[in-house]
């Protein structure tokens, strides 16, 4: 039986990328001798030679360059398999996971939230995962997770959800400030007709958030339309000033100096908050909603 080396296979992989045994080893930050070595060790288990080698070119052999496209899944699923039973882990060692879809306002009051509650307590091991809003939603309703931030609507037509309001909202403009449209008090969905529009992809489309980007196809019909699968690169286009994005306001941050909000004159109530199993849910996950709920009265005094 045959025995790779797993860090071997993937300096061969890169050599056979570069072709280049001094550029593997400084991309690998290993000695080029180390380079040489690993090939030498596959190439011994393997029984047949990988690379042509003359002091001016390496090339693969046709042997070699099978091998390197069968491997370079094995390295792929490997890696996979690594990353995903890590998961697993964190996620057993954890007394709370928490999900969420990596929003801008996730990204900034989060990590306060989550530090004044692991104050509260020394012994709280939290795990916090990002995936689309169906893959949380998921999540919770197999128990992988105990709570998920997310919008009303998209958790509305499952019973076994229970949803808890945060704030409400309503749809806005995100318009870079080089376009003359961040200067509108409010703008209507015709206004922004033959604009660069970046949309959201579907998984990463709540149902509201859906039907609002269809109405906003047909209204503009002359929109150059541009696609980003997470809200944080959705922002980061519109901050880039590559175009304008249509989302509630609460899933972005005022703080912005690149882009300006404007609300639209649309009547679409919104609510973001906190979902949990409407059965047995985890009592640590009602501290921390109720933690939250905490410093969010407080942000509103304030």
């Amino acid at each position: 039986m045959t025995f790779l080396n797993i860090d071997h296979l993937k300096i061969f992989t890169n050599l056979a990328q570069t072709l280049n045994f001094s550029l593997t080893a400084k991309t690998m930050n290993i000695s080029q001798s180390a380079v040489s070595q690993a090939i030498k060790s596959i190439e011994n288990e393997l029984g047949f030679t990988l690379f042509n080698r003359t002091k001016r070119q390496v090339s693969l052999t046709r042997s070699g360059a099978a091998f390197e496209q069968r491997i370079e899944a094995v390295l792929a699923n490997f890696d996979k398999a690594v990353i995903d039973s890590r998961e697993i882990y964190q996620r057993e060692r954890s007394n709370l996971t928490i999900g969420t879809t990596g929003t801008t306002f996730e990204a900034h009051l989060l990590p306060l939230i989550i530090r004044n509650f692991c104050d509260t307590d020394d012994q709280i091991k939290l795990y916090l995962e990002t995936f689309n809003h169906n893959q949380l939603k998921q999540h919770l309703l197999n128990q992988e997770c105990d709570l998920i931030f997310t919008t009303q609507d998209d958790v509305a037509d499952t019973p076994q959800i229970h949803f808890t309001p945060l704030v409400t909202g309503y749809f806005c403009a995100l318009i870079p400030q080089s376009n003359p449209l961040s200067a509108a008090q409010q703008l209507d969905l015709y206004n922004l007709d033959q604009q660069n529009l970046i949309m959201l992809t579907n998984d990463w489309c709540p149902p509201l958030q859906l039907q609002m980007q269809d109405q906003l196809k047909k209204a503009c019909p002359d929109a150059d339309l541009t696609y980003a699968d997470n809200v944080t690169t959705a922002t980061t286009m519109v901050a880039a000033g590559l175009g304008s994005c249509v989302m509630p306001n609460f899933i972005t941050c005022a703080s912005q100096a690149s882009f300006k909000i404007v609300p639209l004159n649309v009547t679409t109530p919104l609510a973001y908050g906190i979902a949990t199993l409407a059965d047995h849910p985890a009592p640590i996950a009602l501290k921390f909603i109720k933690q939250v709920q905490r410093y969010d009265s407080l942000q509103q005094k304030n």
